[in-house]
């Protein structure tokens, strides 16, 4: 009865290390590993961009080491990725990042559009004059000004749609506080929907706008430094393999679906803004 226990306890055993081995990627012998040093912002989203990075890159079994650089700001790590200070970054595409001969594009829209997709973070005061807009010339005879930072691709497409906008030369964060003094020429912040929840969870001084959704085409994308351009078709092959299983789709998912749920895009009016930050 003992050797029977013990052969079954060593049975089960046995099946578990196999099971937890075949779970786990195995290295690919001889391929040189990925030496990452990536630009991180410490905000909700971001741990999406980097989780998709990673898993991505298991996915393919290709082996990368990364050093993570936090919490500076976002125009001095664009400087640094330029100067090579760091490697990959991750940010709206722009045309001007695109032509740059010091960053190179990692072609993957990475939140399939979602950036594009807009909600505005307002005054509670404001919410019955963006309840009665009806379309983006109704939005524009407001003449309600939406904040954004300076440099941002959102500009070029206010600017396009011929909609009053101000753009902030500070720290853009302080906008938050400028919609909420009511007098400081800026009255609504335009928000990607897997932003806009997590942002009013953090000022609550501001509400989210419960009727409209701005919808153009933008997204998010990873840029290497010129000298990690060989680094680009690895990541792009590591991508479109998480598209094509389903990762892609499930990560997005577990990072944004139910802020998504919440905001019911389906009901709200559908604004669609035709230029594209890049």
């Amino acid at each position: 009865m003992v050797f029977m226990l013990r052969f079954l306890c060593f049975f089960v055993c046995a099946l578990f290390v196999s099971v937890s081995s075949a779970s786990t990627p195995s290295p690919v012998s001889g391929v040189a590993p990925l030496e990452l040093r990536v630009a991180m912002v410490s905000d909700g989203h971001a741990r999406y961009f980097i989780h998709l990075l990673e898993e991505s890159l298991k996915l393919i079994h290709q082996p990368y080491h990364i050093h993570y650089v936090k919490d500076i700001p976002a125009r001095r790590m664009w400087w640094m990725l330029g100067k090579g200070e760091i490697n990959l970054f991750y940010g709206v595409r722009s045309k001007e990042k695109n032509k740059s001969e010091q960053l190179v594009l990692v072609r993957n829209a990475l939140t399939n559009g979602l950036v594009g997709r807009r909600v505005f973070l307002i005054r509670r005061g404001d919410t019955e004059v963006f309840a009665q807009v009806r379309s983006v010339e109704d939005l524009k005879r407001t003449s309600l000004i939406a904040g954004f930072g300076a440099g941002w691709g959102d500009v070029k497409v206010w600017e396009t749609a011929g909609l009053p906008l101000y753009e902030h030369a500070g720290p853009w964060n302080t906008i938050y506080a400028m919609v909420a003094a009511g007098n400081r020429h800026v009255d609504y912040l335009p928000r990607s929907v897997i932003e806009v929840l997590e942002e009013a969870r953090s000022h609550p001084e501001l509400v989210v706008e419960q009727h409209l959704l701005v919808d153009y085409r933008g997204d998010f994308a990873f840029y290497l430094t010129a000298s990690a351009a060989s680094y680009r078709p690895i990541i792009e092959r590591a991508l479109k393999e998480a598209e094509a299983t389903g990762l892609k789709a499930r990560l997005i998912d577990e990072a944004f679906g139910a802020d998504i749920k919440v905001l019911n895009l389906n009901r709200r009016l559908r604004l669609p803004l035709s230029a594209t930050p890049d």
